[in-house]
C-alpha cells in the first residue's frame, strides 16, 4: 500500500522538472490546441493577441490570471517560464519583456472572476 500510495503522489505532481513546452502540453494545449489557435470565441487564438496582452501591465496581469495559468498546479517561475516560452512560440516579439517570477507573484491570487469580459475590456481600450 506504501508504495501505491508514493508512485500515486509521485504521479500527481505534473510540474516536477517538467520544461515548458511540457507545461503546455498539459495545462493548455487542451484548451488552446497545439498551434495555439484555440477555440474561438470562447477560447482565444494567441496570434497577435498574446503580443499584444503582453505589452501592456493590464494584458500582462491578464495573462497572469487567466484561470488555465493562475490555477495551475505549477510554480510562479514555472508559470512565468511557461508565459515566456509562449510568447517566443507563438508571438515573437524582440521588444516584449519576460515575465518574472516576481510578476507573477504579484498577479497570480487575484481572482480574474470574468476573464472574457476582462479581455474584451482591455481590447476596447486599446482601439
Amino acid at each position: 500500500m506504501r508504495l501505491f500510495t508514493f508512485l500515486a503522489l509521485t504521479l500527481w505532481q505534473p510540474s516536477l522538472n517538467a520544461d515548458p513546452k511540457s507545461h503546455y502540453m498539459i495545462h493548455c494545449m487542451g484548451c488552446h490546441l497545439v498551434s495555439g489557435e484555440g477555440m474561438p470565441p470562447d477560447v482565444p487564438a494567441f496570434n497577435s493577441d498574446l503580443s499584444f496582452l503582453a505589452s501592456t501591465e493590464d494584458g500582462r496581469r491578464y495573462l497572469v490570471q487567466v484561470p488555465g495559468a493562475s490555477q495551475s498546479l505549477i510554480n510562479d517561475a514555472e508559470l512565468a517560464n511557461l508565459l515566456n516560452w509562449m510568447l517566443k512560440k507563438y508571438a515573437p516579439n524582440p521588444e516584449t519583456r519576460a515575465f518574472t517570477g516576481e510578476e507573477i507573484i504579484k498577479y497570480r491570487h487575484d481572482i480574474l472572476a470574468d476573464p472574457k469580459a476582462e479581455r474584451t475590456r482591455l481590447f476596447a481600450a486599446h482601439h
